[in-house]
């Protein structure tokens, strides 16, 4: 191979590194042990919310959040997007308690979903349970069963589990963070001319951005079936 042609293969390489590094799912889907309250895309999605809206209860002490969150990521094309419920609460003393279940594309219809607790990467019917403490490893739940409902935005929940400190119920408001493929922002966002947000994340290699106040269709139509 001639030097001027190694040399643009390696520039090539160089430059579609750091798009491998930014690609979803996140970690905890694909990653073992599973650790919610550590998910690089879930806490660069969380929004600046009043605390201690959602009161987690535990034989381990109270926990506060903002709200739960159900995070949905469309593709392009019609296909349902990815939906997963994330709780990450804290306590006085900085413990963290959080949650994390890839819920049906069903959920927003009938408002309940059931998953087998597991340290496992996730998918649905799989849920992760964890309890930190300001400094060391965390406590994972080995087994045991997640059940949330959501009536209207309100979500109750309860973990059970014989992992120490992690049984809990927890009640308080739904957010939703809508995650679109980029064009379908622009297209919606043309006659407004209001600025599209830098796509961050990727789904099979198409770059998603945040539609905050529910612009396109199917994100309005999402937080309309929890109103």
């Amino acid at each position: 191979m001639r030097k001027g042609a190694l040399v643009a293969v390696l520039l090539v390489g160089a430059c579609a590194k750091p798009k491998e590094e930014r690609a979803r799912p996140p970690e905890p889907l694909t990653a073992a042990p599973v650790s919610p309250s550590k998910s690089a895309a879930l806490t660069a999605l969380e929004q600046p919310q009043p605390p201690g809206a959602v009161t987690v209860r535990t034989e381990a002490g109270t926990f506060e959040a903002p709200t739960v969150r159900l995070i949905a990521t469309f593709t392009e094309g019609t296909a349902p997007p990815t939906l997963e419920v994330a709780l990450s609460a804290q306590a006085g003393d900085g413990r963290q308690w959080a949650v994390l279940v890839p819920v049906a594309p069903t959920f927003p219809t009938r408002k309940h979903a059931t998953a087998r607790l597991t340290t496992k990467p996730l998918r649905v019917g799989l849920a992760s349970a964890e309890l930190r403490a300001p400094s060391g490893p965390p406590t994972l739940a080995k087994e045991g069963t997640l059940e949330v409902d959501v009536t209207g935005r309100e979500v109750r929940g309860a973990v059970r589990t014989a992992d120490v400190g992690l049984s809990a119920t927890f009640q308080g408001p739904l957010s939703i963070e809508c995650m679109v493929p980029a064009a379908w922002l622009q297209e919606a966002k043309e006659s407004s001319r209001a600025p599209v947000p830098v796509a961050t994340p990727s789904v099979g290699g198409v770059a998603v951005v945040p539609d905050e106040a529910q612009t396109t269709a199917r994100c309005r139509a999402l937080k309309d079936a929890f109103r």
